[in-house]
């Protein structure tokens, strides 16, 4: 029986971690305090009739993020998420700071999220306390394309997919295993909070 149970368990983390994530859109077309995060779905290569030629692939709702908050007020310092079986809180460290932030999951590490230099949002240091990559906006004036570079690490790019659109934003992740779903989130976190209005 135990062993069975392994089975599963082994099946199941291998079927998250072939998830890879594909964009993040907002749930209502005019308010930016819900998400949705997608994945990519593996094609199956098994199949005897090929499907229709297409370069777009597959994609399944994979993860939400909101306004703590959300009937109450709104303060923008607090947000819960769930990405794949992962859920935890994403807070201001200090509540008239917003270049200080924590993502808490509820079953692993966690991430700090702070400016690299002081009031400049365009490059953020996020860490969990054993591995720290740089996120950094493509332009100084507009936050619609936002890339980690990491030769040790690999790259994560977010882009918008309509020019000054921050709606709806495509995921390219080709980070290694070493990066946690909750360094991936912090990551997608401050592309959408610093690209998008607060309303």
């Amino acid at each position: 029986m135990r062993l069975i149970l392994l089975l599963v368990f082994i099946w199941q983390t291998a079927a998250l971690q072939a998830q890879v994530l594909s964009g993040i859109s907002t749930r209502w077309s005019d308010s930016f305090v819900e998400w949705e995060i997608y994945a990519a779905i593996p094609r199956d290569t098994t199949r005897a009739e090929p499907e229709e030629d297409s370069e777009e692939p597959d994609e399944s709702l994979y993860g939400e993020l909101k306004l703590r908050w959300l009937n109450v007020r709104e303060d923008f310092s607090e947000w819960d998420y769930e990405i794949g079986e992962e859920r935890g809180t994403i807070r201001q460290k200090w509540k008239d700071d917003p270049s200080q932030w924590e993502l808490r999951s509820y079953n692993g590490p966690v991430v700090s999220m702070r400016t690299a230099w002081p009031n400049d949002f365009n490059e953020w240091r996020v860490t969990d306390n054993s591995i720290s990559l740089n996120l950094k906006s493509r332009w100084t004036n507009q936050f619609d394309e936002w890339l980690v570079d990491d030769s040790a690490h690999g790259k994560f790019y977010m882009y918008t997919l309509i020019k000054n659109d921050p709606r709806d934003w495509a995921v390219e992740d080709s980070m290694d295993d070493s990066i946690s779903q909750s360094m991936k989130m912090a990551l997608i976190f401050l592309t959408v909070f610093n690209g998008s209005p607060k309303q």
